[in-house]
């Protein structure tokens, strides 16, 4: 299981570099060119993952999934959460604190 992240609504987040991805029939399939392993995510982490196109910030990810999908807040901001923490700790995306203004 990932290390917890300080994951902010603000903090913005983007693919990896050497990340690459195909649609799967809906779902994601993430090929990490560095180390030679590829990830699987389902319709709503293939949403997610398509937002980060757009340098999203964890707030905007919310709100679409939300808006695209039937889920309770709570649990949307912790699942969310939990695949960023886990795709970050796989070096597959990046997560940068932007400070408050």
């Amino acid at each position: 299981m990932p290390l917890p992240l300080a994951i902010s609504s603000s903090s913005i987040v983007v693919p990896g570099r050497d990340v690459v991805s195909c649609d799967l029939d809906g779902d994601a399939v993430l090929l990490d060119l560095d180390r030679s392993r590829y990830f699987k995510l389902n319709r709503v982490g293939a949403h997610i993952w398509t937002e980060l196109g757009n340098r999203a910030t964890v707030g905007d990810l919310r709100r679409s999934v939300m808006e695209s999908f039937d889920v309770d807040p709570d649990r949307c901001v912790r699942d969310i959460d939990n695949l960023l923490s886990a795709l970050s700790a796989s070096g597959l995306i990046k997560i940068d604190d932007v400070p408050a203004a």
